[in-house]
Protein backbone atom coordinates (compact mmCIF):
# COMPACT_ATOMS: atom_id res chain seq x y z
CA UNK A 1 0.00 0.00 0.00
CA UNK A 2 2.76 2.67 1.10
CA UNK A 3 4.53 2.12 -2.09
CA UNK A 4 2.08 2.04 -4.49
CA UNK A 5 0.45 5.40 -2.66
CA UNK A 6 4.74 6.49 -3.09
CA UNK A 7 4.20 5.64 -6.92
CA UNK A 8 1.00 7.54 -7.00
CA UNK A 9 2.50 10.71 -5.94
CA UNK A 10 5.95 10.23 -8.46
CA UNK A 11 3.08 9.87 -11.20
CA UNK A 12 0.88 13.02 -10.34
CA UNK A 13 4.14 14.92 -9.81
CA UNK A 14 5.73 13.73 -13.57
CA UNK A 15 2.23 14.54 -15.06
CA UNK A 16 2.70 17.93 -13.24
CA UNK A 17 5.88 18.96 -14.78
CA UNK A 18 5.04 17.81 -18.24
CA UNK A 19 2.08 19.81 -17.81
CA UNK A 20 3.66 23.18 -16.95
CA UNK A 21 5.88 22.75 -19.61
CA UNK A 22 3.32 22.45 -21.95
CA UNK A 23 0.58 25.05 -21.17
CA UNK A 24 2.40 27.78 -19.32
CA UNK A 25 6.37 27.24 -21.22
CA UNK A 26 5.37 26.44 -24.49
CA UNK A 27 1.50 27.33 -24.67
CA UNK A 28 1.10 30.66 -26.38
CA UNK A 29 -3.08 31.26 -24.89
CA UNK A 30 -2.46 33.85 -22.29
CA UNK A 31 -6.30 33.43 -21.06
CA UNK A 32 -5.78 29.79 -20.44
CA UNK A 33 -2.44 30.82 -18.95
CA UNK A 34 -4.34 32.93 -15.88
CA UNK A 35 -7.22 31.28 -15.86
CA UNK A 36 -5.74 27.35 -15.34
CA UNK A 37 -2.44 28.88 -13.36
CA UNK A 38 -4.39 29.00 -9.96
CA UNK A 39 -5.68 25.77 -10.39
CA UNK A 40 -2.24 24.17 -10.96
CA UNK A 41 -0.70 26.47 -8.05
CA UNK A 42 -3.45 24.84 -5.25
CA UNK A 43 -3.19 21.40 -6.67
CA UNK A 44 0.64 20.79 -6.91
CA UNK A 45 1.09 22.32 -3.41
CA UNK A 46 -1.78 19.96 -2.22
CA UNK A 47 0.38 17.40 -4.18
CA UNK A 48 3.46 18.73 -1.93
CA UNK A 49 1.47 18.63 1.45
CA UNK A 50 0.45 14.86 0.52
CA UNK A 51 3.65 13.56 0.07
CA UNK A 52 4.50 15.82 3.15
CA UNK A 53 1.88 13.99 5.49
CA UNK A 54 2.95 10.71 3.84
CA UNK A 55 6.54 11.32 5.26
CA UNK A 56 5.49 11.29 8.35
CA UNK A 57 7.78 14.15 9.80
CA UNK A 58 7.44 15.16 13.59
CA UNK A 59 3.76 16.92 14.56
CA UNK A 60 4.87 20.34 14.73
CA UNK A 61 7.06 19.93 11.59
CA UNK A 62 4.10 18.72 9.73
CA UNK A 63 1.73 21.17 10.87
CA UNK A 64 4.46 24.37 10.53
CA UNK A 65 4.74 22.97 7.05
CA UNK A 66 1.25 22.96 6.25
CA UNK A 67 0.34 26.02 7.85
CA UNK A 68 3.37 27.73 5.71
CA UNK A 69 2.38 26.05 2.28
CA UNK A 70 -1.04 28.63 2.47
CA UNK A 71 0.57 31.53 2.50
CA UNK A 72 3.49 30.09 0.36
CA UNK A 73 0.10 29.35 -2.32
CA UNK A 74 -1.27 32.57 -2.11
CA UNK A 75 2.14 34.67 -3.04
CA UNK A 76 2.61 32.70 -5.74
CA UNK A 77 -0.40 32.65 -7.51
CA UNK A 78 -0.23 36.91 -6.47
CA UNK A 79 2.68 37.57 -7.90
CA UNK A 80 2.78 35.47 -11.10
CA UNK A 81 1.58 37.58 -14.52
CA UNK A 82 1.61 36.29 -17.91
CA UNK A 83 2.28 38.97 -20.64
CA UNK A 84 -0.28 39.09 -23.35
CA UNK A 85 2.22 39.97 -26.23
CA UNK A 86 4.36 37.55 -25.76
CA UNK A 87 2.93 34.79 -23.63
CA UNK A 88 5.26 34.31 -20.92
CA UNK A 89 5.26 34.27 -17.40
CA UNK A 90 6.92 37.29 -14.97
CA UNK A 91 7.55 36.73 -11.26
CA UNK A 92 8.09 39.46 -8.69
CA UNK A 93 11.30 38.66 -6.71
CA UNK A 94 10.79 37.85 -3.34
CA UNK A 95 6.45 37.82 -3.42
CA UNK A 96 6.92 41.31 -3.16
CA UNK A 97 4.17 43.37 -5.57
CA UNK A 98 2.54 41.61 -9.10
CA UNK A 99 5.25 42.75 -11.44
CA UNK A 100 4.54 45.79 -13.47
CA UNK A 101 6.50 45.04 -16.69
CA UNK A 102 7.28 41.70 -18.57
CA UNK A 103 10.63 40.04 -17.74
CA UNK A 104 11.38 39.01 -21.54
CA UNK A 105 9.57 42.22 -23.78
CA UNK A 106 9.61 44.73 -20.61
CA UNK A 107 6.19 45.39 -21.98
CA UNK A 108 3.24 46.94 -19.02
CA UNK A 109 1.13 43.69 -17.68
CA UNK A 110 -2.11 44.34 -16.86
Amino acid sequence: MQENLLIGFIVIWVALVVGSVMIFQRGKDVAKKRKLWPIYTVFSNVVIGGFIIYMQPPMVWLVAILVLLVPLTLLTIRSTKFCDSCGQATRSPFFMKPPQKCSHCNKPLS
